[in-house]
């Protein structure tokens, strides 16, 4: 997994961000029971925000695996111009920022982070307001199960 996230801390922030919608706190407050070695959840879920509104940033702006490294600075420009994704990487850094700080087990302060990594991800998928969250979490596990 990139972004300095193992897959079980995408496992368990996609757990978290599934929690939070379904208002699960029972599972809420069990994933935020971090153990040894563990990221606190609300720093956990920021980060995987980060790391999925990268990932879908760079699909929005058509990155692929195979393409030269003049096109992916061709692209780079286009992300680093585009007010948008300069909104989005702000974003994320102020909810890295935020979850840093709060405590391990504030629950609303989780909640709070989870539901805006959830809106940000469906902001920038092809239609917003007909993206299913629990689908979509799913896509991400999935990737996050297959080690990409």
């Amino acid at each position: 997994m990139t972004d300095g996230l193992t897959a079980d801390e995408a496992l368990r922030a996609l757990a978290a961000l599934e929690a939070a919608f379904k208002d699960d706190d029972e599972a809420l407050t069990a994933l935020a029971a971090s153990g040894p070695g563990e990221r606190p959840l609300p720093a956990l879920v920021a980060a995987y925000g980060e790391h999925a509104m990268d990932t879908l940033m760079a699909l929005a702006f058509g990155l692929r695996a195979t393409m030269s490294d003049e096109e992916i600075a061709e692209i780079s420009d286009a992300v680093s111009s585009n007010i948008g994704a300069r909104m989005s990487a702000l974003l994320t850094q102020t909810l890295k920022a935020w979850g840093t700080l709060a405590p391990s087990e504030d629950l609303p302060v989780i909640k709070i982070i989870a539901h805006t990594v959830i809106d940000a991800m469906r902001a920038v998928t092809e239609d917003p307001s007909k993206t299913e969250v629990l689908p979509l979490l799913a896509t991400f596990r999935s990737y996050a199960l297959n080690g990409t």
